[in-house]
């Protein structure tokens, strides 16, 4: 008896010789696949036939080391084909050329850091870093901004060390594309520009020359802006932020005779109102301000910044035009 002719008795749903007579006279309930198989047309018999190839059988005879020796002779043809073309080429990052003694493979070393916010401040972070190579940013508890959380930005900057896109060859691909050459600027060239363009400002002490540069807190930048005034008393450098809350920045202005960023302190608060202002989604330290907001919020016990006899949940009231992440508290 043939491999198929076995496999068709133990399957018989699957014969394709099957006629509507035989099913009808089948007892209990009658199953098929589709009208084709009810009807015997060639397009399932077709089916059947691929289903079941011919001379599958042939792969058991002989021993079991006759079979391993095939099937492993096809998944290393078949790896050989497919792996170099399904997988990036690996690029080796090299962190360090001697290792340094207070670094031990597989614990984890960490460092205090900050990240600078927009418009200024900064977060206190702890960098946790692998042999050399940073992979998690969380809150120093020491700082008094973070109280050990982060902020959503800090959790994700991390992955800048990582994207491919900073590659230098991509930049030059990139720009090849466009029409355009991408290069190295060198230092003398540079610093031939600035003497050619820059130079004759000495005479006038920097009159008619501007900075302009983002609002950050940086005691390096500090430094440079108070060269560049020495040697150009004249000059005029403005800080400017192109997303910033003026009008509040003016009115602050206005109220203590110069300009000045409002701290919220809402642990102590039993009630908060809120005129559109989304300090919860992004305005202003939103970490700090989202931090006491929680504390206020917090009935369970003591929390920073609330008495022990103080179990009372502070309430909010929101009034905005459009939902915010504040008004959906």
């Amino acid at each position: 008896m043939s491999d198929r002719r076995k496999m068709l008795e133990q399957c018989p749903s699957s014969h394709d010789e099957i006629a509507p007579a035989r099913l009808e006279s089948a007892a209990g309930k009658v199953y098929w696949r589709s009208l084709d198989q009810l009807a015997g047309s060639g397009e399932f018999k077709d089916f059947l036939q691929r289903e079941f190839p011919a001379y599958a059988s042939e792969l058991l005879d002989g021993s079991r080391r006759h079979f391993l020796r095939i099937m492993g002779a096809s998944l290393a043809l078949a790896g050989a084909a497919s792996v170099p073309g399904c997988r990036r080429p690996e690029n080796h990052i090299i962190a360090y050329n001697k290792q340094p003694e207070v670094v031990v493979p597989g614990m984890a070393l960490f460092y205090a850091t900050a990240m600078p916010l927009p418009g200024g401040g900064c977060e206190g972070l702890l960098a946790e870093t692998f042999e050399g190579r940073p992979t998690k940013l969380e809150g120093n508890p020491l700082h008094p901004v973070n109280l050990g959380k982060s902020s959503l930005a800090s959790q994700s900057s991390v992955l800048d060390l990582y994207d491919p896109d900073r590659d230098p060859a991509v930049y030059a691909a990139l720009a090849a594309e466009r029409g355009q050459t991408l290069a190295a600027t060198p230092w003398a060239e540079f610093v031939a520009f600035s003497q050619e363009h820059f130079g004759g400002f000495d005479a006038t002490q920097g009159d008619g020359l501007a900075f302009l540069v983002e609002k950050a807190t940086s005691p390096s930048r500090d430094a440079i802006r108070d060269r560049i005034l020495k040697k150009w008393p004249k000059a005029k450098w403005h800080a400017y932020e192109a997303i910033d809350n003026e009008n509040a920045m003016e009115g602050l202005r206005a109220a203590f005779g110069s300009a000045m960023r409002e701290t919220l302190e809402l642990a102590g608060a039993k009630v908060i109102v809120s005129f559109d202002r989304d300090f919860l989604g992004g305005e202003g330290c939103t970490l700090g301000e989202a931090r006491g907001y929680a504390a206020g919020r917090y009935s369970g016990g003591t929390a920073p910044g609330r008495a022990a006899s103080d179990s009372e949940m502070s309430r909010l009231y929101v009034v905005e035009p459009m939902m915010t992440l504040t008004g959906g508290q």
